[in-house]
């Protein structure tokens, strides 16, 4: 198990990780997507969806989402639609000249991110790929703690007695 010293400084360096985009992204403002909308063209990607549930999957509150929604919608990059299993129920869904600046943006970004890391081995990339991938799905559990387990009699599975 991890000691706090050691957990401490993993969060330390993600807390700077994400100063830096945050900067970087400050930076290069000549009216490129913020983050939250960026993650909300990368959601949609894969199809319609509710905002509800881009908001989870990009794990920012309903609020942030719509406002961001309503940004993305003033510039063309997404549309509502009426959703066809419920009427009082709107659906996202990325326009062609929101997919066209996701790929404009992710070629941009990736660029620039490989770039900076240019001096890195294909050994380094997927070490770091596979820690990342672990450290999200674990620190998962702090944002979605797991149900508690049922500790009463009443949730145990019952046997049926053959005899009576």
């Amino acid at each position: 198990m991890i000691d706090d010293h050691h957990a401490g400084q993993i969060l330390a360096e993600m807390v700077r990780i994400a100063r830096t985009f945050h900067r970087a992204g400050q930076n290069g403002r000549e009216r490129s997507l913020a983050g939250t909308e960026f993650g909300i063209l990368q959601c949609l990607r894969g199809g319609d969806a509710r905002l509800s549930e881009i908001a989870h999957r990009i794990q920012v509150s309903a609020a942030v989402t719509s406002r961001a929604v309503v940004s993305l919608e003033t510039e063309g990059l997404v549309e509502r639609r009426t959703d066809p299993h419920d009427a009082r129920a709107a659906r996202i869904s990325m326009t062609a000249a929101g997919r066209a600046r996701l790929v404009e943006r992710e070629s941009r970004v990736v660029a620039e991110f490989g770039d900076a890391l240019g001096d890195w081995s294909a050994a380094d990339a997927e070490q770091a790929i596979a820690l990342l991938a672990r450290l999200n799905r674990d620190l998962g559990a702090v944002i979605d703690p797991p149900a508690p387990a049922a500790t009463d009699a009443s949730a145990a599975p019952t046997r049926k007695d053959s005899a009576g």
